[in-house]
């Protein structure tokens, strides 16, 4: 594929992320690994296209932590999760905006919690902070399920100005968070290491096809006619 088309398929897909219910593309994520292993492969190394040094170090870091490697396979950063962030958000102002902001809110956030940056703390540090994140992100889920509710009464439809539960305050934590650890997977699962992570066994043709007895069994347990 020619590197016009291939630009215009990742700015596509990029700029599809922050379109409302928009879900990745996997045929078009894995141009942008490709676009960066052939600038690799080019050049010797990926120049980082969006962010300062610290921003992408940080980056890497957290998708080291949300996808980390095992026996099975490498991390999120083996599979260029930064290099897909950066590529993406080179692409897309609205998704530069979340990251450039969210980075500075996490800092910010570490700073006051433990006077240093994200990247100069200790993991346990960093492990916890992101707890903090996933909690968070829960009681707001729970919140807003609350709200509407509380919204779709009758008796309560002219209060819609009012709130169940007050916003968490670590809200834009949150929110950026949701990104970074979304684009984190879903570069993992799109690369090279990803695909062969899933076992993933596509475009090949099966003179047979045979469904697991796991899976018999189980729909047998479910059903009326079992012995």
């Amino acid at each position: 594929m020619s590197d016009p088309n291939r630009r215009e398929i990742i700015r596509a897909l990029a700029l599809s992320l922050t379109a409302a219910g928009a879900a990745m593309d996997a045929e078009a994520a894995q141009h942008v690994h490709q676009a960066a292993a052939s600038e690799k492969a080019a050049k010797g190394s990926y120049k980082v296209k969006e962010f300062q040094p610290h921003e992408y170090k940080t980056i890497a870091r957290l998708a080291e932590l949300i996808v980390p490697a095992d026996s099975v396979s490498g991390s999120a950063v083996d599979a260029g999760a930064p290099e897909f962030i950066d590529t993406l958000a080179s692409q897309n102002p609205k998704i530069a905006e979340i990251f450039h902001g969210g980075l500075a809110w996490l800092d910010a956030e570490m700073r006051q919690r433990h006077g240093k940056a994200f990247t100069a703390c200790p993991e346990a540090q960093q492990t916890g902070m992101l707890d903090v994140l996933v909690e968070a992100d829960k009681a707001e889920r729970e919140r807003k399920g609350e709200e509407l509710v509380y919204q779709r009464s009758a008796d309560y439809r002219q209060f819609s100005n009012y709130t169940v539960k007050r916003p968490s305050p670590l809200g834009a934590g949150v929110v950026f968070f949701d990104w970074v650890r979304k684009m984190s997977v879903d570069a993992f699962y799109t690369s090279p290491i990803g695909i062969k992570d899933l076992d993933y066994r596509g475009n090949r043709g099966w003179s047979k096809y045979e469904v697991p007895k796991e899976a018999i069994d189980w729909a047998m347990s479910r059903s009326p006619f079992k012995a």
